[in-house]
């Protein structure tokens, strides 16, 4: 009996030593544009990775070279307040897995603005996805059926100007039934005025951990099991 509950002890915590694996995030800190290649350059164009709410070389959003205004390598994404950009992984949301989105975000001098709204998602579809169908980042966000989970940073109130941070990790589990779709990152400018800045995005996924006294209930359970057996 005593090995019995040894046994089922380890299973119910062995998930909680289970290790996180990233999901690769295409030209992630908006170092792959050829055309830029010194402090000064832009350009409008992010494909291939990226997609735009206006599509490809629109101005709306941009990758940029501003000396020092980086949060990794040297370039960062500009986007007009409003404006979005997604990129499809083309990983499969699995179940009872949490997803862990990081995003740093910028406060740039004389564009970002009071209220800015600094705005990251981790969505299952992109198929209607751009400004015929979604004006704006909040008719995204707000669509509850493409939507997983999103998050809000105000880069003008919490980063020192002209400088990157990272903003709060948006964390998002799954249950026993994952949503139907990959996992697309999804990155906005929302609020009253100004732009929004981001670099260095990173996802993860790890197998959901249970709580150490939700794996123990369920060891002792199982335990209590096998007492009625015998």
């Amino acid at each position: 009996m005593k090995q019995t509950l040894i046994t089922i002890c380890a299973v119910g915590f062995s998930v909680i030593a289970s290790q996180g694996a990233a999901i690769a995030v295409g030209d992630n800190s908006f170092e792959e544009n050829a055309a830029i290649t010194a402090a000064g350059g832009w350009s409008n164009n992010l494909t291939p990775e990226w997609s735009e709410r206006d599509g490809p070389d629109n101005g709306n959003s941009f990758e940029e070279y501003i000396d020092g205004f980086s949060a990794d390598g040297n370039n960062h994404v500009g986007v007009n307040v409003g404006v979005y950009l997604w990129q499809d992984t083309g990983v499969a949301f699995q179940p009872n897995t949490t997803y862990t989105l990081s995003i740093a975000a910028g406060n740039r001098a004389g564009q970002s603005a009071s209220g800015n709204l600094s705005t990251y998602g981790l969505l299952n579809d992109a198929t209607n996805l751009g400004v015929a169908n979604y004006a704006n980042t909040a008719a995204v966000t707000a669509d509850a059926g493409i939507t997983e989970a999103s998050a809000q940073y105000d880069a003008f109130a919490n980063v020192t100007e002209g400088a990157f941070a990272d903003a709060p990790d948006l964390v998002f589990t799954t249950g026993a039934v994952a949503p139907a779709g990959n996992v697309v990152v999804f990155l906005g400018a929302d609020g009253p005025a100004g732009r929004s800045h981001f670099d260095n995005i990173r996802l993860d996924a790890a197998a959901a951990v249970p709580e150490p006294a939700s794996a123990l209930l369920g060891a002792l359970a199982g335990l209590a099991l096998l007492r009625r057996r015998r």
